[in-house]
């Protein structure tokens, strides 16, 4: 009996839990630093998985990853970069801002949204200059000022 009683009781308190009641993080308000922290956390996962895939991809179809020619390094930017970028920007979009923070994040986000514009038009953006030829302006430069000045820095990086 005091078995039964022992599990009935265990369920009952596990209820709420399987059913889903309460509040998730994502309805709750961040802190700032619980925000940077997450953000932070997420874009060193992904930097260290987009750099693999690069370095996969760029194995599989037999270019020079980070010291070959531009041409090599867009190929590269376009099969695998561009799609780090899109999931980070999906990530901060999936967080709430903090409280007082919402303008500093959205800037940050429309910063990252317009370099990934920019490098899809014109992918040779994120290329490394080709010597003797005037740099392009980098297109996450903004957004690389921006997150380091709010704190998650890494997450500036394409």
């Amino acid at each position: 009996m005091l078995l039964v009683l022992v599990l009935v009781g265990g369920v009952a308190a596990l209820a709420p839990i399987a059913s889903g009641c309460g509040s998730s993080d994502s309805e709750e308000a961040l802190t700032k630093k619980q925000f940077v922290h997450r953000t932070q956390a997420y874009c060193n996962r992904g930097y260290h998985k987009q750099e693999r895939a690069m370095e996969r991809y760029g194995r599989a179809h037999n270019l020079v990853f980070g010291g070959g020619e531009p041409w090599e390094q867009e190929l590269i930017n376009d099969a695998v970069v561009l799609d780090y970028v899109r999931k980070r920007i999906a990530f901060w979009k999936s967080l709430p801002p903090p409280e007082g923070d919402e303008k500093q994040i959205s800037q940050i986000i429309e910063a990252m949204e317009k370099g990934l514009e920019t490098v899809e038009e014109d992918p040779a953006t994120l290329a490394e200059p080709r010597p003797g030829r005037k740099p392009l302006p980098e297109p996450f430069e903004r957004n690389r000022i921006l997150t380091a000045n709010y704190g998650p820095y890494l997450c500036g990086q394409a």
